[in-house]
């Protein structure tokens, strides 16, 4: 009996892996240039764009991470998900005018605000920063085949690995589109079906209530508002600087329909973090131990697995891949297109044809899943590599990014010296003063208690590059208009 139920949920998974590579080869055959292979032809809906921008951004940090802190911390988790919340509403009056700048890359409007130096070194931080996401992904996929198949760890990254790098290389943001609406499904029956059937056991919401910490369901989980604030910013700083958001923002059909899709996008993802919290506090009730085991990150997997009727187990387990492989392709796909279009077409190969573009863009994805697959062994833990990413792109870019749409004093020498002032940050932050050095000195001086992820150690990088950036840009000269020009002001739809 339990070798056929444990058949049921590895043949869903290897299942479902071949129906995203049959839609990937699909899709290759509708991918004529470089134009689809990047931007699936800037022909994307409001509708498909959601789905897509949801399934992107909820990956393993939420899945595994999020779910694993909220198992330990309650609600109050949610903070670090208020900071992308907010930053979705930025992305308002943002997500419109990066389709009227009719750019590819994020690294394409560096350039165009700032100029070359800006493009390169945004690359530069993209690709690490992105790599670094991509390499939880194969951690997170990992852990589900290891729980399902019985696939050593080991193993189980180097399938997946292989198995995000051909899916990517297939078809590109075309393939991506496709998955992304079936991930999107997938996720959002997944965890309604998991919490309504867990819900139900434990007898409704007031039971589960009863049966946790009082301070699971606070606002800051017994620590302060300096607290929320410090974990707020990190993950507000990371989406703002997220390539692929403003990879998709630049694929769709036109600029209103890039603003359209916000509002769907900030309540899905909304829904779905609390979804995740809520399943995992449930998950807390029914295996009580997993804190003390070290093992609260892998709560839903152990739900799917272990908590769940056997048709519930597999679909919350498919949904679960859902979530890292639209996260580990999108964050794939946008620092591969940054090497190709931002470095070598710009700087190397400037007169490839569209065919060549895309082939170089191919080999690109492998060589970045190479190096996702090197950062992975550097860290410990996911969590540790998420803060890394946080730190990383959002400390180097986010800064540089928010004044080239929102500050028409921002200088040319200001930007650049606030991406390099923000990767310089996060090399001092991380290794020359040291993660447990800059929190022991915020927990003395500012009575900012250490989180368990040191989540907030990206504040000074990112103070550093703003500080950087504002300074500078006074004490320069205005830029002249047709810097700042196109980036306030946007199109109606009938004129595109």
């Amino acid at each position: 009996m339990e070798l056929g139920a444990y058949s049921v949920y590895a043949w869903a998974v290897f299942l479902y892996l071949g129906l995203l590579a049959l839609i990937c080869i699909m899709r290759a055959f509708y991918t004529r240039g470089d134009k689809d292979f990047m931007l699936g032809g800037r022909t994307v809906t409001s509708s498909v764009l959601v789905f897509s921008l949801i399934a992107t951004w909820i990956g393993s940090g939420s899945l595994l991470g999020g779910a694993g802190l909220a198992y330990r911390q309650g609600y109050s988790e949610l903070w670090l998900s208020v900071g992308a919340w907010i930053a979705i509403l930025f992305c308002l009056k943002i997500a419109p005018k990066v389709r009227h700048l009719s750019g590819i890359t994020l690294p394409d409007i560096l350039e165009r605000r700032y100029n070359s130096f800006a493009r390169l070194l945004g690359s530069i931080a993209l690709i690490i920063g992105a790599g670094t996401i991509v390499g939880y992904q194969f951690k997170g996929g990992a852990y589900v085949l290891e729980l399902v198949a019985r696939i050593p760890h080991e193993q189980g990254l180097i399938i997946m690995a292989v198995s995000v790098v051909l899916l990517t290389s297939l078809a590109g943001m075309k393939s991506l589109l496709s998955i992304d609406i079936v991930n999107g499904i997938l996720i959002l029956l997944g965890l309604f079906a998991a919490i309504f059937l867990l819900m139900q056991e434990v007898g409704g919401f007031a039971q589960m209530k009863s049966q946790l910490p009082k301070t699971h369901f606070t606002l800051f989980g017994g620590r302060n508002v300096i607290w929320g604030i410090a974990v707020f910013f990190p993950v507000f700083l990371l989406l703002l600087g997220e390539p692929s958001m403003y990879q998709k923002f630049s694929s769709a059909q036109h600029e209103h329909t890039a603003s359209r899709s916000i509002f769907w996008w900030f309540l899905g993802v909304v829904v779905i973090d609390i979804a995740i919290a809520t399943l995992a506090l449930l998950g807390k009730i029914k295996f009580p131990l997993l804190e003390q085991l070290g093992q609260s990150d892998r709560v839903i997997l152990d739900i799917a697995r272990f908590g769940l009727p056997t048709w519930a187990g597999v679909l919350l387990l498919t949904a679960a891949m859902a979530i890292i492989f639209s996260t580990a392709n999108s964050f794939l796909l946008a620092p591969a297109t940054n090497l190709t279009h931002d470095i070598i077409k710009r700087f190397v190969a400037k007169k490839m044809k569209p065919w060549q573009i895309v082939f170089v863009n191919r080999l690109s994805i492998v060589f970045v899943g190479g190096l996702a697959y090197f950062l992975l062994t550097q860290y410990k833990n996911i969590l540790e590599m998420f803060l890394s990413a946080y730190t990383m792109m959002g400390a180097a870019l986010t800064p540089a990014l928010l004044a080239a749409f929102f500050w028409k004093r921002a200088t040319t020498a200001g930007g650049v010296i606030s991406i390099l002032g923000g990767i310089a940050g996060t090399i001092g932050t991380k290794y020359l003063f040291g993660i447990h050095n800059v929190q022991a000195f915020a927990h003395k001086q500012l009575g900012i208690l250490p989180g368990e992820l040191g989540e907030y150690v990206i504040i000074p990088a990112a103070l550093f590059s703003t500080f950087l950036l504002v300074m500078i840009s006074i004490a320069g000269p205005e830029p002249e208009s047709e810097k700042w020009l196109p980036f306030f002001e946007t199109k109606e739809a009938d004129e595109i």
